[in-house]
C-alpha cells in the first residue's frame, strides 16, 4: 500500500507548479466551455431575449436602457448586455459572440476556484478544485448559455476570493476591491449580488468572533467603491425611464419572485439538494462525504460528547501552517448555507439560482479527496465501490435516455417529442461504464489518486462532446433560425414587416430577422397585416393557419415550414408577395 501511495504522489508531483496547473485547467475549460460554442442556435426563451436586447443596444447606441422588440426590458441589469455588445464588435453578431462572455466567466470561475483551494488548503487541493468545477455540468451549462448567471457566479466567487486573500492584512485596497466586486455582481444580477455576500461575510465574522474586522472604519471604502461601481447605471436608467425600470426590476423581478412562484417555477423543500446532486455529477458521488468532513472541520472546540465524531473527521490545522484551515471551512460553510437557505425560502425556484454554491461545494469535494488520497482521514471501505456503482448508473441512465429521446422505438411517453440523431450519442454511456471498471480496479488496489483521475477524465469525455456537438442536433427543432434561412427574410436593406401570430414565446426570431416583430393576436389583426402595402412575413403555427385560411378570404403564399420543439407544432411562414 505504501508503494502505491508513493507512486500516486509522484504522479501528482509532476504537475505541482502553478504554470502547469493553469495549462491543465485551460485545457479542460477550453473543451468544456469554448469548443463549438456557437454550434447550437439560440435557446428560447432567455437566449433569444438576451441576444436581441444586446443587438438592439448595439444598433441604437443606447447603452443605458435595455430594450427587447423596441420595449423596455427590465428583467435583468445591464452588465451581460454590455459584454455581449463588446463581443459582437470583436467577433461579429453571431451565437459564439453572444455566449463568449459567459464562457469567459466560467473560465474565470475555474481559475478562482483553483486559487482559493490553493490558498485555503494546498496546491493539490487547488488543482482538484479547478478540475472539479470545470467538469461540473452546472458550470458547463452556464458557461455555454447567454444569460447573466455565469457572470453572477464569477463575481460571487471573486468577491469571496478577494475577501479570503486579504482578510488577515486588511489593506485599504481590500475594502475597495470588495465593494467593487459586489457592485459588479449587482450590475450582473441585481440586489442579491450584495445582500447574499454581505450575509455570508457577516455570519463568518460573527462565527469567528473577528470584531475588529466588523468595526473597521475602512468599510467606508467598500461602501464608496460599491456605490461608484453599481449606482451610476441604476441612476441613469431610472432617469431615462422615469423610474419604470427600477420599479419593475426591484418589485416584480426580485421581491415578487421571492413571495410568489412566478411562471409556475415552484419546488419542494429538498429541490436544491436534488439540483446540486444532478448538477455536480459525477462529483456528487463524494458530495455527502465532503459536507460531512467539512462540517466537523469547521468546529474548533466540540462538546465532550461529540469529541469522538470530531476527532475522526475534522481536519486539525498543523501547528506550523500559515493558513487557518478551520476558518476556510467556516467560510465555505457560511457560503453554502446562506445561499441555499435564501433560495430555498424564496417562492420562485429555478435550477440556476444555486449556481454560486457549486464553487464552494467543489472546494469541499477537492479537499476531501485530497485528504482521502493522502490517507489523513478514515473513509469507509465501501466508498470506492459506491463510486463504481454510481458511474455504472450514470452510464446506463444516460445511454437509455439518449436512445429514448433519439426516437428509438418511438415510445409514447415522449409524446412525439423526439430529437432524431441523439441515439447515436448513446455510445457515450460507455464512458462512465468503462470508468467504473477502471475504478473497481483502483478501489481494490487502494489507489484513490487514480480513481479520482478516472472520474475527472470521465466527466470531461462525457460532458464536453455532449455540450459541444450533441446540443447542435436540436437546431433542426428550433424553428426561427431554420425558417429565416429558408425564407430569406433577413433583409436589412429593405422596408418589410415581420409578424408572429400567437407566438410570443419565440424571442430568438427577433435576433435572426434583426428587426422588431409585430405580435398578432386575432384573425382581424392578421388579415390587416397581410393586406399591408409593404412586403410582410407572418410566422404562424400550421394548425392555426389551417383553421383560419378559409375565413380570411386571402391567399398568401406559404414560403417556409419547420417543426418547432417549443410549440410542439409545425410553423409556417406566410407572405403577401
Amino acid at each position: 500500500m505504501r508503494r502505491n501511495t508513493d507512486k500516486d504522489q509522484r504522479m501528482i508531483d509532476r504537475f505541482h507548479h502553478r504554470g502547469w496547473h493553469y495549462v491543465l485547467l485551460l485545457g479542460f475549460s477550453g473543451l468544456m466551455f469554448f469548443l463549438n460554442l456557437g454550434g447550437a442556435s439560440l435557446w428560447d426563451l432567455d437566449e433569444g431575449r438576451n441576444f436581441t436586447c444586446a443587438y438592439e443596444m448595439l444598433i441604437s447606441g443606447n447603452w443605458i436602457v435595455p430594450t427587447f422588440n423596441g420595449e423596455l426590458r427590465a428583467h435583468k441589469p445591464v452588465l451581460n448586455y454590455w459584454l455581449q455588445v463588446i463581443s459582437f464588435l470583436i467577433f461579429g453578431v453571431n451565437e459564439f459572440a453572444g455566449r463568449f462572455p459567459s464562457a469567459l466567466a466560467a473560465l474565470g470561475t475555474v481559475l478562482l476556484a483553483y486559487e482559493l483551494g490553493r490558498s485555503m488548503f494546498t496546491r493539490t487541493s487547488g488543482l482538484l478544485a479547478g478540475v472539479i468545477v470545470a467538469t461540473m455540468p452546472m458550470v458547463c451549462g452556464a458557461g455555454r448559455f447567454a444569460n447573466p448567471d455565469a457572470l453572477f457566479n464569477f463575481f460571487t466567487v471573486l468577491t469571496f476570493a478577494v475577501f479570503w486573500f486579504g482578510l488577515e492584512d486588511r489593506r485599504w485596497w481590500w475594502f475597495v476591491c470588495l465593494g467593487g466586486t459586489m457592485g459588479l455582481a449587482v450590475l450582473a444580477k441585481g440586489p442579491v449580488g450584495v445582500v447574499l455576500p454581505a450575509g455570508v461575510i457577516g455570519l463568518f465574522i460573527f462565527w469567528e468572533r473577528r470584531w475588529a474586522v466588523l468595526f473597521d472604519w475602512r468599510w467606508c471604502y467598500a461602501y464608496g467603491s460599491f456605490a461608484l461601481t453599481a449606482l451610476p447605471w441604476y441612476v441613469l436608467v431610472s432617469l431615462e425611464t422615469h423610474g419604470e425600470f427600477v420599479r419593475e426590476f426591484i418589485f416584480k423581478h426580485n421581491l415578487d419572485r421571492g413571495l410568489v412562484p412566478m411562471e409556475n417555477h415552484r419546488g419542494f423543500p429538498g429541490y436544491y439538494l436534488v439540483i446540486l446532486i444532478v448538477g455536480t455529477a459525477p462529483w456528487s458521488i463524494f458530495l455527502g462525504f465532503a459536507w460531512w468532513f467539512g462540517f466537523w472541520s469547521a468546529i474548533r472546540n466540540p462538546w465532550a460528547k461529540l469529541q469522538g465524531w470530531w476527532s475522526g473527521a475534522a481536519e486539525v490545522p498543523a501547528f506550523e501552517s500559515a493558513t487557518d484551515v478551520t476558518a476556510a471551512y467556516r467560510l465555505l460553510a457560511c457560503w453554502i448555507a446562506i445561499y441555499v437557505l435564501f433560495f430555498s425560502v424564496a417562492a420562485t425556484k429555478l435550477p440556476n439560482y444555486v449556481l454560486p454554491v457549486v464553487a464552494p461545494c467543489g472546494l469541499l469535494i477537492a479537499r476531501f479527496l485530497q485528504r482521502w488520497r493522502n490517507q489523513s482521514v478514515r473513509v469507509p471501505s465501501w466508498l470506492g465501490m459506491a463510486c463504481v456503482v454510481s458511474l455504472l448508473v450514470i452510464g446506463v441512465v444516460l445511454g437509455v435516455a439518449l436512445v429514448v429521446v433519439g426516437g428509438v422505438g418511438e415510445l409514447s411517453v415522449m409524446r412525439g417529442r423526439f430529437v432524431y440523431g441523439l441515439e447515436n450519442w448513446a455510445i457515450l454511456g460507455l464512458v462512465p461504464i468503462l470508468a467504473a471498471a477502471a475504478c473497481w480496479q483502483f478501489a481494490r488496489a487502494r489507489q484513490p489518486s487514480r480513481l479520482i483521475a478516472a472520474v475527472a477524465v470521465t466527466a470531461l469525455l462525457l460532458f464536453a462532446p455532449l455540450a459541444a456537438f450533441a446540443s447542435a442536433l436540436f437546431n433542426h427543432y428550433k424553428a426561427p433560425s431554420v425558417l429565416v434561412g429558408q425564407t430569406d427574410v433577413l433583409r436589412l436593406d429593405e422596408e418589410i414587416r415581420i409578424g408572429c401570430f400567437q407566438m410570443e414565446h419565440l424571442p430568438s426570431l427577433n435576433f435572426y430577422v434583426k428587426r422588431n416583430v409585430e405580435h398578432l393576436h386575432d384573425h382581424n389583426s392578421l388579415r390587416s397585416f397581410l393586406q399591408s402595402r409593404l412586403p410582410v412575413y407572418v410566422f404562424i403555427p400550421l394548425r392555426d393557419w389551417q383553421g383560419l385560411e378559409n375565413a380570411m378570404g386571402l391567399s398568401p403564399r406559404i414560403i417556409g415550414q419547420q417543426y418547432d420543439m417549443y410549440h410542439h407544432t409545425e410553423i409556417v411562414v406566410l407572405t403577401n408577395r
